[in-house]
């Protein structure tokens, strides 16, 4: 035994053992999924570091110090994590099997550097957008092994119901503490058996149960917006802000956060604000949110996901007078709740609530920068149920021009601008053009820039709810831009702001209800124009990517219709 320690110790004083061990980790991390295990290999790492030091104390203990022991295991380490990291970046750099796609030089060698296009603006979905025009590439790369791709053609087979890509590793970040929700799942069986579920909760016949409850949201907010009319200016982007959580709590849970009664925002949608906001950087380095979570340094975050498990267990407790979505997730002859329902709860609150005034906040940034556009959509919606003091959700459903208003903004200012992540089957992927992607490949397609790519829509800047109405539907309005003198066209393939595929947005219908009620109403009450010495300027600069939008202020005078 003791000789054996000895010729161990022997080695561990050698340069080439902690070399040749650090080329072995980088073969075998090179291989399979880490990102979630870091707390595995920096255990794995720890204990080997304390049998380094302690085989080289027991092989020669009279003449070693403990304290001489760990100097040797240090060393050693400092070998090994400078071979190990070595031989990463050389590879990542010259030998990937991404080497021939272009991007910067340094996301090739690790994501970390990704931050320093994130900061400070943290609009990275402007970044990768103009990485596409710098490298006139529609496919660039944007890590280690990430790319970001802009084909239209490419989007059937990434997101579409026969593709063969599976979500990447990014979904999987909490599944140690909440499961997996409808989102998150990567398991396409998994996901198609709990997508039926909640289909029947946003099928034609639920959305009838929920129109009652937007229209009573809707003019409840309507009434707050005329009490506060007589003031220069309102912070609109917050009463939309406010309207969406208690709605989407209403009929999520049968419970309302109350902030449009009080005017102000409830403390745990501010959390929900400040957790997501910390994704504009987790989002790059899933592994660092997944080491925090575990080590309970992510407060927001996980005060978060406690209040969403929190508010479903108080509704596990109460049987509504109303259909809500949990009554039909929730098992009534279950005592427990399974821990992917918490999942699902903070799905709930966040896809249904932030992503709504995101795109509310937009579109009255739109209609205040084009006020004939304004004065257009007034004009059409002033005569839809002309005899009413308020319109309900079943007034505005037919209204073609509103339609198109809602379908641009959805198109110049997607909620989620970076798009979703899936990865490579095994075997790779071949785009249309002969293009290979190969096996175990994460790949991006960032709605932001698909979206105003003039290869998929004229004019692409300009907001032109025309270009979304059929040609009979266009006899009134506007159907060249005046500036290029082109029709105002779209690719309905690349327009994906809900998603697309078996992965798209289950409640893509409640949301456009919502918008077309609140818009329709808004400017049938109100001129709207930006609040003095504002220009809108703010929306732009401070809006947040934080996978969702943490839109920036939006102040406005509305001035009633007489």
């Amino acid at each position: 035994m003791a000789e054996i320690l000895r010729s161990v110790a022997q080695l561990i004083h050698t340069t080439y053992a902690p070399v040749a061990l650090g080329l072995l980790s980088h073969l075998v991390l090179n291989n399979g999924e880490w990102d979630h295990k870091s707390h595995i290999l920096s255990s794995a790492w720890a204990t080997a570091f304390a049998v380094v030091a302690t085989i080289d104390y027991l092989a020669n203990p009279l003449g070693q110090s403990i304290s001489g022991a760990v100097a040797v295991a240090g060393h050693f380490f400092a070998v090994y994590f400078a071979s190990l990291v070595s031989s990463i970046l050389i590879y990542r750099a010259f030998f990937h099997r991404l080497r021939k796609f272009p991007g910067p030089f340094s996301l090739r060698l690790s994501k970390w550097f990704s931050l320093t296009y994130v900061i400070p603006d943290r609009q990275y979905y402007k970044v990768t957008e103009g990485l596409h025009k710098k490298y006139a590439s529609d496919i660039i790369r944007t890590g280690p092994r990430e790319l970001n791709i802009i084909r239209t053609d490419a989007i059937p087979l990434i997101h579409g119901p026969t593709s063969k890509c599976t979500k990447g590793q990014w979904y999987a970040g909490s599944y140690h503490i909440e499961g997996a929700s409808l989102q998150t799942t990567r398991s396409k069986q998994d996901h198609k058996e709990r997508r039926k579920v909640w289909e029947r909760a946003f099928n034609a016949r639920s959305l009838r149960d929920y129109e009652p409850r937007v229209n009573r949201h809707t003019h409840l907010l309507i009434s707050k917006l005329l009490e506060h009319a007589h003031e220069p200016s309102i912070r609109i982007s917050n009463w939309v802000n406010f309207f969406s959580f208690d709605l989407m709590g209403d009929i999520g849970y049968s419970r309302s956060f109350h902030m449009l009664e009080k005017g102000e925002e409830d403390k745990w949608i501010t959390l929900v604000h400040k957790s997501m906001g910390a994704m504009t950087f987790l989002n790059h380095l899933p592994y660092v949110m997944s080491t925090a979570t575990r080590l309970g340094a992510a407060k927001d975050i996980l005060d978060f996901m406690a209040f969403t498990s929190e508010t479903l267990r108080e509704r596990k407790k109460r049987t509504p007078k109303e259909n809500d979505v949990f009554g039909w997730l929730l098992n009534p002859a279950d005592e427990d709740i399974p821990l992917q329902l918490n999942a699902d709860s903070r799905l709930m609150i966040v896809a249904g609530s932030d992503t709504t005034s995101a795109t509310l906040t937009w579109i009255f940034y739109e209609l205040c920068m084009d006020q004939t556009l304004q004065a257009k959509l007034r004009s059409i919606v002033d005569t839809l149920a002309p005899g009413k003091p308020f319109l309900d959700a079943e007034d505005v459903a037919n209204c073609p021009y509103l339609e198109g208003v809602v379908l641009e903004g959805l198109r110049l200012h997607p909620a989620v601008p970076s798009g979703v992540q899936r990865e490579t089957p095994p075997e790779g992927l071949n785009l249309p053009d002969g293009t290979y992607i190969p096996g175990n490949v994460l790949i991006w397609m960032p709605m932001h820039t698909i979206h105003r790519d003039p290869r998929n829509f004229s004019s692409p800047l300009t907001f032109a709810p025309e270009r979304w109405m059929d040609d009979a539907e266009k006899e009134n309005f506007d159907k060249k831009s005046p500036s290029s003198g082109q029709p105002y066209t779209a690719d309905k393939r690349a327009f994906m702001p809900f998603g697309t595929g078996p992965y798209n947005c289950v409640g893509q219908k409640l949301a456009t209800m919502e918008m077309r009620t609140v818009i329709a109403n808004l400017v049938r009450t109100f001129e709207m124009r930006f609040a003095d010495e504002e220009d809108g300027s703010s929306v732009l600069k401070d809006t947040v990517d934080c996978f969702t939008l943490n839109v920036g202020k939006l102040d406005v005078k509305l001035t009633p219709r007489r």
